[in-house]
């Protein structure tokens, strides 16, 4: 295997995250961690297994969530471990508190400080600081029109059916 396979399995792992937080893919989130690492992410600081949880509390009245990674930059330490950092943009849309009504939008730039490891083949988070750099919250309302395919938060988006939809 060659660093560029290494480096695009790290990248993937970044954006495997994004997406199992974006559709509260709880067992996703989980799966890009190693059992042992220690993520300091905002109000938590603990193990993935915790960070699921505090994930599962804190998305509870987040309608919409938007993860995007870029400038990956991945240093690598050793045969199987890396330094890796990345920035992350994240739109996290609240519930309306009545249908229809006004919605918060919180926009929150911020960096992923990894380091990676590889274990049994895999590369996976040992260990996560997230460096954030600005949150704020705008007022907005949702406009979209009603027959346009929205995304969903579960197993039930899209994504997860793009075999069921039969030939093209």
């Amino acid at each position: 295997m060659s660093r560029a396979d290494d480096r695009f399995e790290i990248q993937d792992v970044l954006f495997r995250y994004a997406r199992a937080v974006d559709r509260l893919d709880h067992d996703a989130i989980a799966a890009c961690y190693f059992d042992d690492a220690v993520d300091v992410h905002g109000g938590y600081t603990g193990d993935a297994a915790g960070l699921v949880e505090d994930i599962r509390t804190r998305h509870r009245t987040i309608d919409s969530s938007q993860h995007f990674i870029s400038n990956v930059l991945v240093e690598f330490t050793g045969q199987d471990s890396a330094d890796v950092e990345s920035y992350c943009l994240c739109f996290l849309r609240q519930r309306p508190a009545e249908p229809g009504g006004e919605q918060e939008l919180a926009v929150i730039r911020c960096r992923y400080v990894d380091r990676f490891e590889r274990r049994d083949g895999s590369w996976g988070i040992a260990d996560r600081v997230v460096v954030f750099d600005e949150s704020r919250v705008v007022p907005v309302v949702d406009r979209l029109a009603p027959d346009w395919v929205a995304s969903r938060r579960d197993g039930t988006d899209p994504v997860y059916s793009w075999g069921d939809r039969g030939p093209a």
